[in-house]
């Protein structure tokens, strides 16, 4: 089996390379892509694009690049690892590099015959697009058959993180902890929500995280999710809702680092369904925050419960959210005696 590495050329090389596949006749097709986390999408066009020509050659993004037109924070992997990666794959005939953000010079350069990009954009939108009809090549858009992206991916992982059932904490302590009820408290309460469309954060919420967490807390979700035992939802289901969640907070740099949740049913009798205080009694010890310093806000008698048994301050916000702000303010108020 050839090595991927085999066909990681360098731009000279692909000069080679090109000339004797067209002088024997083949019909070399181009593409070009970040690759930042390969997902099925990428697999997919890059193999529906190969059944368009003979040879198919990738330009992946420098790290320079990516940096540039997508996040300072990316790229994940390092571009020759990102190469070899999309080298592995059996579709593709040779790799080389991007270093422009664009592909407008490589692709006058070699003057491939296809131009191939995935997407659900037009040819017409590429930038590339003109000058390669008029050397006389053409260009094509491959739609991608699985509905996923590079940033749903990361932003999945760090939903799926959030619901781990251990934490190791790394570094200082908070200087509290602020436990908070999901629905009817953070997001508008509906009942088994299991679609991630409907989820609408409550007036003053943002703000009032954002509060809590520059005073020092850390913010942990405890919920009871009996939906999950009724069949109603699924667990899959709860962390997309989640992860809408933390979407619809991160414009206020709002982070929520626990999610603690009850699947059981209130038949069931377990210990961590609220009132009862297993979920409380597991963040507390997973953070190293006493109950002195830790503050439970819901919108129900049951959370009040669950933050009295377990000796925490506890605050009660009205309907829909109400007076959020109001309530988190009381918590920052509060631990200014820490």
């Amino acid at each position: 089996m050839r090595d991927p590495a085999g066909k990681l050329l360098t731009h000279d090389q692909v000069d080679e390379w090109a000339m004797v596949e067209h002088a024997e006749g083949m019909k070399i097709g181009f593409s070009c892509g970040s690759f930042v986390l390969m997902h099925p999408g990428h697999v997919r066009y890059l193999h529906l694009a190969r059944q368009r020509c003979d040879r198919l050659l990738v330009a992946v993004n420098s790290d320079a690049s990516v940096q540039r037109y997508k996040n300072p924070l990316r790229p994940i992997n390092a571009e020759r690892q990102r190469m070899y990666m999309v080298a592995a794959l059996e579709s593709v005939d040779a790799v080389t590099i991007l270093e422009d953000d664009r592909p407008l010079s490589l692709l006058l350069r070699w003057k491939p015959d296809f131009y191939l990009k995935g997407g659900d954009y037009q040819a017409s939108s590429l930038q590339s697009a003109k000058a390669v009809e008029e050397y006389g090549g053409t260009v094509g858009v491959i739609p991608s058959d699985f509905r996923t992206s590079t940033s749903a991916t990361i932003e999945r992982i760090v939903a799926i993180a959030a619901h781990h059932t251990e934490l190791k904490w790394e570094g200082v302590r908070p200087k509290g902890l602020a436990l908070l009820d999901r629905d009817g408290t953070l997001i508008r309460d509906v009942p088994y929500l299991n679609a991630p469309e409907q989820v609408e954060l409550l007036p003053e919420v943002g703000q009032g995280l954002q509060e809590l967490q520059a005073a020092g807390f850390a913010l942990a979700i405890v919920t009871n999710q009996q939906g999950i035992g009724l069949g109603y939802t699924t667990r899959q289901e709860m962390i997309a809702v989640n992860q809408r969640l933390f979407r619809a907070l991160a414009p206020f740099g709002v982070l929520i680092s626990r999610v603690y949740y009850c699947p059981h049913t209130a038949a069931e009798r377990c210990d961590c369904r609220k009132p009862r205080t297993a979920m409380l009694r597991r963040a507390m010890q997973d953070f190293g925050v006493p109950a002195e310093r830790t503050v439970m806000i819901g919108d129900a008698a049951a959370d009040l419960a669950a933050g009295a048994a377990v000796g925490c301050q506890t605050i009660m916000v009205g309907k829909c959210g109400a007076e959020f702000l109001k309530a988190a303010r009381h918590a920052v108020a509060a631990a200014a005696a820490f």
